[in-house]
């Protein structure tokens, strides 16, 4: 007895382990009997353990196990029904129901994830298996999606099997794009695209989230300022929101540049003509002042520089400075604020006028190619005007004013949010 209640005790302590244990198997252990004689079996076996540990690591709250356990049963039924009595029908349900099943389940140790007071083993484990989650729910997708209209994707080695989709999900969730497994048809580059913003904004709010927690666990709880400004009547008060204690301020950076990176590199993936990477050292002006904001913008800049850009585009860093100050002035006023529409979109075609002649100054004197993605929209103005100069001088201003715009927007949805949660966590104190 003393033997069985220690080994309760390890497995209660651990359960997040054991399903991160299962996930694992599924994407180590699986592929190497995938073609061998048990591989079917060996496949269900390991969704079963998944499941089952899965639900017991959501056994803290019935409602959500009770849910879970509907889920899971059509998921078991299917998948070895399906291994004793093979069909189309019965693997359409099974990849369907076992998708279900990890989406409710991803979204629930997910929720644990976003509500840690303090980062730990356990936080950790979850984390982990939320993206590996992630990665096989797109992959169960991609199966599915497969099945339904064969021809989806293009194998340039091997063919169609659940490691090779598995393999194809994990390559998009972490944008590496190989280019061994491509998606042709509409509605496949449709579900890539989703997982690669998932993926790359999963890992910036994580990683946010968890030096948060850090910091609010070792240097204390969040302390709020109040500047004394004049938004329209003298003495008016500004609240700026909640900004970390000790450690803060590099917590803020690290999370503005993730923020950053993250945007820039969807946007380039989706070959959109907008950047709006500056969301990101808007939101650390808001929440830190505007050198915390500025520190973020211009080492988001070099990176980028160093990375994907070219090293002199790092000159662009003046523009972070610009939109920091811009910022900064307009957040004091009260203008960034989504119950004041119209003074927000005048902070943002604002900030996106006075970076436009920055960006068309910066171009000319160094001489620097046109982006790609703007290229439609300049030669929509060189259509109208036929100059060269004035079709790139529009192109740039009405390209700028709505990047700033909208990442302004963004920004005043992420502040009000965060006023929103530390309120709420100083009304209920740790």
């Amino acid at each position: 007895m003393a033997i069985l209640q220690a080994f309760r005790r390890i497995a209660h302590r651990n359960k997040d382990l054991f399903t991160l244990a299962s996930l694992v198997a599924i994407l180590l252990v699986f592929p190497l009997f995938e073609k061998s004689p048990v591989g079917d079996v060996l496949l269900v076996c390991f969704f079963t353990a998944l499941l089952l540990f899965s639900l017991y690591e959501v056994s803290d709250s019935p409602r959500q196990v009770a849910v879970g356990v509907l889920l899971a049963i059509p998921a078991l039924v299917a998948a070895w029904t399906n291994v004793f009595v093979p069909s189309h029908n019965l693997l359409v349900a099974e990849l369907l129901s076992v998708t279900v099943f990890l989406v409710y389940i991803l979204l629930a140790i997910l929720k644990r994830v976003l509500s840690a007071r303090e980062v730990t083993l356990t936080e950790l484990y979850r984390a982990v298996n939320v993206y590996i989650m992630i990665g096989i729910a797109f992959g169960m997708i991609y199966s599915l999606t497969e099945l339904l209209s064969p021809g989806s994707f293009q194998y340039t080695y091997g063919q169609h099997s659940f490691s090779s989709v598995f393999y194809f999900s994990f390559v998009a969730l972490s944008t590496a794009g190989f280019g061994d497994i491509t998606a042709i048809l509409p509605f496949a580059r449709s579900v890539v695209i989703i997982e690669m913003i998932t993926g790359v904004m999963y890992m910036a709010m994580l990683i946010g989230l968890l030096v948060n927690a850090h910091y609010s666990s070792r240097y204390g709880t969040w302390r709020e300022r109040e500047v004394t400004e004049q938004p329209g009547s003298p003495g008016a008060e500004v609240k700026t929101l909640p900004v970390i204690s000790s450690g803060g301020p590099l917590s803020l950076i690290v999370i503005a540049v993730i923020l950053n990176l993250a945007t820039s590199i969807v946007m380039v993936e989706l070959r959109l003509p907008v950047f709006m990477d500056t969301w990101g050292t808007s939101v650390a002006v808001m929440t830190g002042g505007f050198f915390i904001g500025a520190c973020a913008g211009v080492l988001y800049n070099l990176i980028m520089a160093a990375t994907v850009w070219t090293p002199s585009s790092a000159v662009f860093a003046t523009s972070s400075l610009l939109v920091a100050g811009m910022t900064w002035t307009f957040w004091k006023r009260g203008w960034i604020d989504i119950r004041h529409l119209h003074q927000l979109v005048a902070a943002g075609v604002a900030t996106g006028l006075a970076n436009a002649v920055l960006i068309v100054t910066i171009t000319t004197l160094l001489s620097f190619p046109p982006y790609e993605g703007a290229l439609v929209v300049h030669r929509f103005f060189l259509g109208i005007t036929g100059n060269p100069a004035i079709a790139a001088a529009l192109a740039t201003a009405v390209l700028e004013v709505a990047d700033k715009t909208l990442s302004l927007a963004l920004a005043a949805v992420a502040a009000m949010f965060l006023q929103n949660m530390f309120s709420k966590n100083q009304n209920h104190p740790k």
